[in-house]
């Protein structure tokens, strides 16, 4: 997170400092000496989030470097992405739980009550879009599937694909969990994974239209004041971007936004 800046203006031969800015917030957006605070701006949703994203991979895939604060730094969001939206995806045999980031749900062996499970990647070696920020105790990442979708709902079917010779893209947008040195987990015991059983009487039905994962937090600039870091992996594919933040919340709803679980730090 950014540090906290500190300044002296002199008014009236009198020194009175510049207010605190919030960590992981851009200079450019503090309030001056002598002004009111302005009012809370908009918690981000995942429209203007990828919004922001797409604006950044645009940059990267035209090989445009920006550096500096970007005006996201600080801001607050709430981040939907729907997932089992086509079904069961059940892990592979043997990697229960399956660490890559990806939020889906499976059901138990007995054909019974149904898993929802979140395995945030480890990325505190680095991530897709480049190396680990410093002064971070640990970068979880979570990928965000069909980024060029602004709705939080499931995507419309298509076609089944037949030609072999396409190759499914990877995930290319994620958002990195950056937890500050000495900080709390996120409600968990070191188990890495956040996961929750829908039961029902005689075995939970499969949903009609999926279940959401919810994220809440700050962003939170990199280094170098960027908030979205995007690199360019192959030029005949969108570039690899991740967004920065200290998450607060995360928790499964279903499809009609009934909350089922939550976890906050503690």
């Amino acid at each position: 997170m950014l540090g906290v800046i500190g300044a002296a203006v002199s008014l009236a031969a009198c020194e009175r400092p510049a207010p605190t800015v919030a960590p992981g917030a851009d200079p450019e957006t503090a309030p001056s000496v002598g002004q009111e605070p302005a009012s809370s701006p908009p918690v981000l949703a995942r429209a203007e989030l990828l919004s922001a994203v797409a604006a950044a991979a645009s940059d990267a895939a035209g090989g445009v470097a920006r550096t500096g604060p970007s005006g996201l730094g600080g801001r607050q969001f709430r981040l939907k992405i729907a997932f089992g939206c086509l079904g069961e995806d059940a892990p592979p045999p043997g990697l229960d739980p399956v660490r890559d980031g990806v939020a889906r749900w499976s059901r138990a062996a007995d054909r019974g009550n149904l898993r929802l499970s979140l395995s945030p990647a480890d990325w505190s070696d680095g991530d897709p879009s480049g190396s680990p920020p410093a002064g971070f105790d640990g970068v979880e990442g979570v990928w965000i599937p069909h980024p060029w979708m602004m709705g939080e709902g499931c995507p419309a079917p298509g076609l089944p694909m037949t030609d072999e010779r396409v190759a499914k893209i990877g995930p290319r947008v994620g958002l990195a969990m950056l937890r500050a040195e000495g900080a709390s987990r996120l409600g968990r015991a070191g188990s890495g994974d956040f996961s929750y059983r829908v039961r029902g009487q005689d075995g939970a039905p499969a949903p009609a239209d999926g279940y959401r994962l919810v994220i809440e937090g700050r962003l939170t600039a990199w280094a170098d004041g960027r908030v979205i870091r995007c690199r360019v992996i192959w030029a005949d594919e969108p570039p690899a971007c991740v967004i920065g933040a200290a998450v607060d919340r995360i928790a499964f709803e279903d499809a009609a936004g009934v909350r089922l679980s939550e976890w906050r730090p503690g």
